[in-house]
């Protein structure tokens, strides 16, 4: 299953996406289940963890911003839904799993890719009725894409240095264990 674990996740994401897309508030019991669920079968359960707060923190934080600064509207006038929170934890999750591909690209790649895909996302979501743009498209995917092209490269700099200080701390514990004198107590009497 760790083989196949990216491309599970793909598919899991896109599921997810969906749902919050066109369910919204009445995705949030399967998102939640799905967050759990997710967190009991992954290969890297403590790295999704870490990943499912930072990320979302992150990801919240822009969209928080967008909305307060009147770039894109919800319904009912909240400024972030629950659902759109819950859908940054998974993007957490894709992150390390199907979308760790983009790990492998320069920086400037990955701002690119952020700069694009972050507004299409959003455009999408817009066409299907999740988000209102209380701007131009221009403008509202301009400031979606300046946003994107700054957070998704960090998004890959913390997975990144997450996953090797986590995977080092594994093989410190192990070299300790390794060089550790396993002799029986000398007795001085």
């Amino acid at each position: 299953m760790l083989r196949y674990f990216p491309l599970i996740n793909a598919i899991w994401f896109q599921l997810v996406w969906f749902a919050v897309i066109l369910y919204q508030q009445q995705a949030i019991p399967f998102l939640l289940v799905s967050i759990l669920l997710h967190l009991l079968v992954s290969p890297t359960r403590k790295i999704d963890f870490y990943l499912l707060i930072l990320i979302s923190m992150l990801g919240v934080l822009g969209d928080v911003l967008l909305s307060f600064t009147g770039v894109y509207q919800f319904s009912n006038d909240a400024l972030i839904p629950v659902w759109l929170i819950l859908l940054w934890c998974h993007f957490g999750f894709a992150i390390n799993h199907s979308l760790g591909w983009l790990s492998r690209f320069h920086l400037g790649l990955i701002v690119l890719i952020g700069a694009v895909a972050g507004p299409l996302n959003y455009l999408a979501g817009h066409r299907l009725g999740a988000v209102d743009f209380s701007y131009s498209y221009q403008i509202t995917l301009f400031s979606i894409g300046v946003i994107w092209a700054v957070n998704l490269p960090v998004f890959i700099i913390i997975q990144k240095r997450l996953r090797a200080k986590i995977n080092n701390e594994g093989k410190s514990h192990e070299n300790t264990d390794k060089y550790t004198h396993h002799s029986k107590p000398v007795n001085y009497k």
